[in-house]
């Protein structure tokens, strides 16, 4: 029987610089590390930026067992977002695999609960056998003498180029070793700094699920035929003179939305998460684009229509990889720059309204009246954009989404 006083059996022998030989027992420890996600953007697509606010959850898959991914806990103040600085904390728990995915909207993970990887679905809500990529993947591996090195790295399922272009992915970075400065227990704590890592546009499409027709919320949404039309596919093309090939419309009932060709332009320039979708290049066609955004956005502007007895709404924005803030490029925003409704005049008489939501076009709409007199249809203009935006903010206050519903040219 071996006294508390005796050191755990699990132990190597290591010999010092005078040839003595030690025994190094290994003492299981967490070490923190910090990594600043960074993306392209500015008019010109080339800018660096911090990827702020970004929900994200971190899995770890054990040597031993590869395949059994777990959730972990996060670091002590680490509030599950990347912070103003673009800094993911992670919490290491030994050697393996630790990868850093999207949370989605809805999604909730408990800790060292198992994590299933999610694929990309068909349209008919099959999985495609293709799985959803990770932001970034650790690799932590250890060494002979016990000590831990790690390195940032991608598991590259789809095949993508390495590099800092368009359609490539970060390469792997330096391999650094974790010391006792990184270890939790300690009283000041300084994180291993990974550096920066760039999400390219493709990284952001292949790290962004594609959402399928059969989607848990689309079932159990009061809204699930017109979800099923726009997650199925069966969106119609624009049959106006002029119109764009790629303009995608939703006509149910008495209500349409129209997804201007602007609102898929980025994800058309990202390669498709299959291997050949039968498109010119392989890139992503308007109605893969748009299966991008989360049901949660979709459902939440057709409820608002509903809720404001909107007929018409024109979207500029969904999820996109190129441009604007983190809530398009991780699918819970959509741009809305025109909203109809029939609004009752000053004699009681339903009259059609049109409210555009431009910066420069829709001065005329500005929900604050501007004190002296205005035209009837001014005030009917000016009272609708009023009530759509006042159900914004308060969708924003309630987090519902958390700004699902950004308005702007």
């Amino acid at each position: 029987m071996r006294h508390r006083t005796q050191p755990p059996t699990a132990a190597i022998v290591v010999r010092d610089r005078d040839n003595v030989a030690m025994n190094v027992y290994h003492v299981p420890v967490k070490h923190h590390v910090e990594i600043t996600l960074t993306m392209r953007g500015g008019d010109d697509g080339r800018t660096t930026q911090l990827t702020k606010g970004l929900p994200y959850v971190v899995v770890h898959a054990r040597p031993e067992d590869p395949s059994h991914w777990r959730v972990l806990a996060r670091p002590r103040g680490a509030s599950g977002k990347t912070s103003s600085q673009g800094k993911a904390f992670v919490l290491l728990q030994g050697a393996g695999k630790y990868r850093i995915y999207i949370n989605e909207p809805t999604e909730q993970f408990l800790p060292r609960s198992t994590f299933r990887i999610q694929q990309h679905a068909l349209s008919d809500g099959r999985n495609s056998g293709r799985d959803v990529q990770p932001l970034v993947e650790l690799d932590v591996v250890e060494a002979a003498d016990l000590s831990l090195s790690i390195r940032t790295t991608h598991p590259n399922g789809l095949s993508r180029t390495r590099g800092g272009a368009a359609d490539s992915i970060a390469a792997d970075g330096p391999v650094l070793q974790l010391t006792n400065l990184q270890e939790a227990n300690r009283k000041k704590i300084t994180p291993l700094d990974l550096g920066r890592h760039l999400i390219s546009f493709q990284a952001w499409a292949d790290a962004s699920r594609t959402y399928g027709s059969d989607h848990p919320l689309i079932e159990a949404s009061d809204y699930r035929e017109q979800l099923r039309i726009i997650y199925g596919e069966s969106l119609t093309t624009n049959s106006r003179p002029g119109a764009d090939l790629n303009d995608r419309i939703l006509e149910h009932g008495a209500k349409r939305i129209e997804f201007n060709h602007q609102s898929t332009t980025g994800g058309r320039g990202r390669l498709s998460f299959r291997e050949d979708n039968g498109h010119a290049g392989n890139r992503m066609t308007a109605d893969e684009s748009l299966r991008r955004t989360h049901p949660a956005a979709m459902e939440f502007l057709l409820r608002m229509m509903h809720d404001l007895d909107i007929s018409h709404i024109r979207s500029t924005g969904a999820w996109r990889p190129h441009f604007g803030s983190v809530l398009h490029r991780y699918a819970s925003a959509l741009d809305i720059t025109k909203a109809e409704a029939a609004v009752a005049d000053n004699d009681g008489r339903l009259n059609r309204v049109e409210v555009l939501f431009h910066r420069n076009l829709g001065k005329e709409c500005n929900p604050i009246p501007h004190g002296g007199a205005e035209l009837d249809i001014n005030r009917r203009r000016r009272e609708l954009s009023f009530r759509v935006h006042a159900y914004i903010a308060q969708a924003k206050q309630n987090g519902v989404l958390g700004g699902s519903a950004d308005h702007g040219g």
